[in-house]
């Protein structure tokens, strides 16, 4: 049972929204490591992009993003019958109940405050992804 869980690990293809280099490249070096396909998008339109022309497993959005905030990003995709059932995490500096509820009341399934240690992300996929 152990080895199907890893091999749906490998297979699982994220998107990575995060307009901050360092956390971008942190995020997505943690979700690799732990065995996902990552795709990585700098800003808001470019990740709305990529969700509707390739297909995720996830999308792990940022959502104070330059050009389209993450929310519009997350309400744009809950609106749309092919990404409306892709699990989303929602993550945000700022910890307030207001970001937390309005991350939520976008469409995400789990918000995030950064910066998060790597053992909260990643059981936050592994959550949403079943395994």
């Amino acid at each position: 049972m152990k080895k199907k869980s890893h091999e749906a690990r490998r297979t699982a293809r994220i998107l990575l929204v995060e307009d901050y280099e360092d956390a971008r490249e942190m995020y997505a070096e943690l979700l690799s490591h732990a065995g996902y396909s990552v795709a990585t998008a700098l800003d808001g339109e470019e990740g709305l992009d990529r969700a509707l022309s390739e297909r995720f497993d996830l999308i792990v959005m940022d959502i104070a993003l330059p050009k389209l905030d993450g929310l519009s990003v997350i309400a744009a995709l809950r609106s749309r019958a092919d990404t409306k059932a892709v699990p989303i995490i929602g993550l945000s500096a700022m910890p307030d109940a207001d970001m937390r509820r309005a991350v939520l009341d976008s469409g995400a399934d789990v918000f995030i405050e950064k910066p998060c240690l790597p053992a909260e992300l990643e059981g936050a996929v592994r959550k949403l992804l079943r395994e």
